[in-house]
């Protein structure tokens, strides 16, 4: 099991399990987790519009189910512009 940091930035939080209301939290998640996995346990669909990063760095959307997670990683979302 592994723990992965999550924020979001310009969404509101109520709508997702797992974070506060300051969109901040940890999100446990099985060994060799993706970001899709991820996603479906805060209760965010894989293909939303949302961008999501990576320890800084943008996984696009067709992608998200590839994108392995380590512990400790951090991902962002925030709304595409």
């Amino acid at each position: 099991m592994i723990t992965v940091g999550f924020q979001l930035v310009a969404i509101d939080p109520t709508s997702f399990r797992g974070l506060g209301r300051d969109g901040i939290g940890e999100i446990p998640l099985k060994d060799d987790g993706s970001l899709a996995d991820a996603l479906k346990m805060i209760g965010m669909d894989a293909k939303t519009g949302f961008t999501t990063m990576i320890n800084g760095e943008p996984v696009p959307p067709d992608n998200r189910a590839e994108a392995t997670l380590n512990d400790g990683d951090q991902v962002v979302i925030f709304p595409t512009a």
